[in-house]
This record gives structure tokens, sequence and C-alpha cells, in this order.
């Protein structure tokens, strides 16, 4: 298998909105269909290929890393959380019924380096794509200073999980994910993370 890894490029926007879809199991499509215009019909994959083409923000092509064979098969977004990107209005539950951001803000790990997105597409799974993705993710976090990552996971997939667990990941926080119809799962979300700065941590 010839897989090379590389930074994004604006070209890479519409792979990569896809790519995020898949991730956040269309948490992150919720959020660009407020952008959406009938008029022009643009949909919610054009917003969020929009917002990927930007140069600037966390949500950019500059902190996406590609995988690529013949064309792009997976995309991993990662970026620093900091007090300047740091949700203050994260809460613990419960939640209203229509706050369906409420439980990731709420498990934001401050001062991490946070993997906020990673996928590749079915025929190059379970190829060691996404480790390798994590893998260099992880060396550029410990290059930007920061030895604690992060990410959030969906609980009721229990194989990711474990295999996120293997990659020295622990859980330290859980939270209710608020149903809604574009959100293709239910359950619970957990915030993972490798050096966590609380002792105690979730089983």
């Amino acid at each position: 298998m010839n897989i090379r890894f590389r930074l994004a490029t604006p070209e890479d926007s519409r792979f990569i909105a896809s790519m995020i879809d898949l991730s956040s199991d269309g948490i992150a499509t919720i959020e660009w269909q407020e952008e959406c215009d009938e008029v022009s019909g643009k949909t919610a994959l054009d917003v969020g290929s929009e917002w990927y083409a930007r140069e600037q923000g966390d949500y950019s092509y500059v902190n996406c890393l590609i995988a690529e064979a013949d064309r792009p098969v997976g995309m991993i977004l990662s970026f620093p959380i900091t007090q300047e990107n740091y949700s203050e209005d994260g809460k613990p539950p419960p939640y209203a019924a229509d706050d369906v951001f409420a439980p990731y803000k709420y498990l934001e790990a401050l001062n991490s380096w946070y993997i906020c997105g990673v996928a590749v597409i079915p025929e190059y799974r379970k190829q060691g794509v996404g480790k390798k993705l994590i893998e260099h993710s992880m060396d550029l976090a410990n290059k930007r200073g920061y030895s604690n990552a992060s990410l959030i996971a969906v609980y009721a997939k229990k194989r990711l999980i474990a295999y996120y667990q293997s990659l020295g990941f622990k859980i330290t926080r859980k939270a209710p994910i608020v149903e809604h119809p574009g959100i293709r799962v239910t359950g619970e979300v957990v915030l993972m993370e490798t050096h966590p700065q609380d002792p105690t941590l979730l089983v």
C-alpha cells in the first residue's frame, strides 16, 4: 500500500468537509445548514467546503493533514485548545432539547491538542492509515509543546473506544448526546485524553 501524507491545500476543502461530516456523525452538518441558501441552491456540504477553504480559524485546511494514494483517502483535523478558542459556556448536563452542541463544549479539554476529526474512506480502513494520521498529529503536538492530546468519541462505538485506548487515550469525562434528526448516533459522548490533568478517570 503506497500512502503518502501531506499538508492539506484549499483544493482539499470539499474532501475535508465530507470526512468531517463522516467523523462527526452529522453534528458538523447541523452547523453548516444554518448557512445554506435555498435561492442559490447552496448545500450544507458547500458551506462546509467554504469553511475549510479558509486560511484562518480552527476549521481550516491549514489544520488538516491528508493521507493520499491515487486520490485523498483519509484526513485528520487537529489544533490546540487554548483560552482563545475554549468554550467558556461549556456546562455539565442536563441540557436543553435544542442545545445539540452543549455536550461537545462541555467535553473540551483546555490546553490540550484536540483531534477534532479523523476519517478514512471505507476501502482504506483497517490498513493503519488512521493510526498514521493520529501519529503525525501527535508528533506535531509534541513539536508545539502539547503533552496532552484529546478527542471526543461516541461511547457506544466500543471498538473505536478500544482502538483509541490502544493508542494511549483514557476516558476522562462523559455527557449525553442531545438527540436531533441530523445526528446519526445516540447515547453518550466521552472525552478521551492521553495525559489528563484530572487523575480521576471514568471507567
